[in-house]
């Protein structure tokens, strides 16, 4: 499995961190953790299995150098038999710490970060927080799960001393409109969510209540078909009223604001297409893409036809932020809420588990039934395989407007889209439809 190695800044004191020590050199602890997990809650874990350290991780940095990411986190408890030394911050500076990590780890030291569940202590102003607003006690900071950290972001467990566990999440740009959303969900769907316990605006913050456990990567069908009914029937409580959504910070990802955007989209293909070294796979030539751009351009106008009313979209539908207790199903994570056309999610639904599609189609037709046609339905199921790749790609949008957009990685994913793009323009049943 591949990993990533973290450079790791254990803070002991305000001027001090944990450090070995080789003839009078410092040397930084560093672990790793698997690549594509949570580097928060890997890190945790790492360390306490490594020095049996107790540490909660305030930020997290990446950096263009070969030494690697570098975690900063707090020591909350020290290990019976520690192999390190408290050294002063200012012999790191040529001790595996590059001069802007020294700067910000100074500033985070001396109380100045950018947010404040990133500052030495939150986690106990938070622990004091969540006994206020539950009226539990949460003694042992060791029952306390990092599952993000950095830049603003926080997302812990904690279970308190009689086994409730709760859930923490804070968010930062350009997440930080997930807040306002997930409070209004709260309010105006609670059966929908997760119970909210409380809020907290100076950081961004808001207490959960536990609300079961995540799908399974491969969800059987009474599982998916639950959460996909459950979804449908969220989704319809918001025709007619996703401007608030929108006013909120959900993103338009409405047929019309889709259209708008595909000569942009397909633009930065070509550029994207042109970029490729692989010779694995070909890449799609410009005329292709081209033609993706008119078909596209063809499924919009199609779609919009059939006047499908605009509805809650939950852009990251996969198995983790579908949540169940055994007789319910909730829904998590809304930081990609979006109002769009409701069977973009309904194909979403069905790439969860292919095996269990069809069915998840029938749930949406019957959901539906009562706003438009078994033929606008079926219209919609064929056309949207390749909309909702589009849309994926499409996002927030946001991206397209940088100025310098050659990214590898980000390239890379994208090539793979249209290439999934193209593949589904080819279907036969899609080309029925849109040919028709």
């Amino acid at each position: 499995m591949e990993t990533i190695e973290y450079r790791c800044v254990l803070v002991r004191a305000r001027s001090h961190v944990l450090a070995f020590d080789d003839a009078g050199r410092c040397h930084l602890p560093r672990v790793h953790v698997p690549r594509a997990t949570r580097p928060a809650q890997q890190l945790q874990r790492a360390i306490k299995a490594k020095w049996g350290l107790n540490i909660f991780v305030l930020e997290i940095w990446e950096t263009p150098e070969d030494l690697g990411a570098c975690a900063v986190a707090e020591l909350l408890t020290l290990g019976s038999t520690s192999p390190f030394r408290e050294v002063l911050l200012e012999r790191l500076r040529t001790s595996g710490l590059f001069n802007q990590e020294c700067r910000c780890l100074q500033l985070l030291i001396e109380g100045g970060p950018r947010s404040p569940v990133s500052r030495l202590g939150w986690i106990d102003e938070a622990i004091a927080w969540m006994e206020s607003a539950t009226g539990r006690t949460f003694s042992s900071r060791r029952n306390i799960e990092q599952w993000n950290a950095g830049a603003g972001f926080a997302l812990l467990c904690a279970c308190s001393d009689d086994g409730r566990h709760y859930w923490l999440k804070a968010t930062g740009e350009p997440n930080a409109h997930e807040f306002a959303i997930t409070c209004f969900l709260c309010e105006s769907c609670p059966d929908f969510v997760p119970k909210l316990v409380a809020v907290r605006k100076e950081w961004n913050a808001w207490l959960t209540e536990h609300a079961g456990d995540p799908l399974p990567d491969a969800p059987n069908l009474s599982e998916l078909v639950s959460a996909a009914r459950r979804m449908a029937q969220l989704q319809v409580l918001f025709v007619g009223k996703t401007d608030e959504l929108l006013a909120l910070g959900a993103f338009d990802q409405r047929l019309s604001a889709l259209r708008s955007h595909i000569d942009a989209v397909i633009a930065y293909l070509i550029e994207a297409m042109a970029r490729q070294t692989s010779t694995k796979v070909a890449p799609l030539s410009r005329d292709r893409l081209l033609d993706l751009s008119e078909i596209l351009r063809d499924t919009c106008f199609r779609l919009e036809g059939h006047g499908i009313p605009d509805a809650l979209i939950h852009n990251d539908l996969n198995p983790g932020n579908i949540l169940s207790d055994g007789a319910n199903y909730v829904f998590t994570d809304w930081s990609e809420a979006a109002v769009g056309n409701p069977f973009l999610v309904c194909e979403r639904l069905c790439q969860i588990n292919r095996a269990h599609a069809e069915s998840v189609r029938n749930v949406f037709r019957e959901s539906w039934s009562h706003r438009m046609s078994a033929q606008s339905m079926d219209e919609a199921i064929a056309l949207t395989p390749l909309l909702a790749i589009y849309a994926y790609l499409y996002g927030r949008g946001d991206w397209l407007g940088q100025t310098e957009r050659v990214r590898p990685k980000f390239d890379s994913y994208a090539r793979s889209l249209a290439r999934h793009m193209d593949r589904a323009a080819q279907n036969l049943s899609f080309l029925e439809v849109l040919c028709h």
